[in-house]
């Protein structure tokens, strides 16, 4: 190959692949997105600043699908249980990303003799 394509989901699996790329001094055009904005970057040993080089800012906002579906650390958990707790508790908010959970959420509330364990289950399920 001359060339390596990478669109990762995750930091950990690219950094390995730059160092991959560095090893084998082979091209990395390196690629992501952070909501709808993008950005493509080409990784060349001796010629461009490597992936790792490049200073990262630490995340503070995370995607809908990693904290809904696959949080693997965490601060994912932690960002899904304050987003329950504001949800619960707080203000209406629709950047909230369980706000979908807030109508249901509101029809146990009011509803006579729910079952509070049967309630949970449903909507944490």
């Amino acid at each position: 190959f001359e060339v390596v394509v990478n669109a990762l989901d995750n930091l950990e699996a690219r950094r390995h692949v730059n160092r991959l790329c560095l090893a084998a001094e082979k091209p990395l055009l390196e690629a992501g997105s952070t909501g709808h904005l993008g950005q493509v970057t080409v990784i060349k040993k001796g010629e461009m600043e490597c992936f790792e080089c490049q200073a990262k800012p630490t995340q503070k906002v995370f995607p809908y699908c990693t904290i809904r579906s696959t949080p693997e650390k965490p601060v994912h958990c932690l960002t899904w249980a304050k987003n329950l707790f504001d949800l619960c508790f707080g203000p209406e908010d629709e950047s909230n990303l369980l706000s979908d959970l807030a109508t249901e959420m509101r029809q146990y509330q009011t509803a006579d003799g729910v079952d509070g364990e049967a309630a949970g289950r449903k909507i944490y399920a």
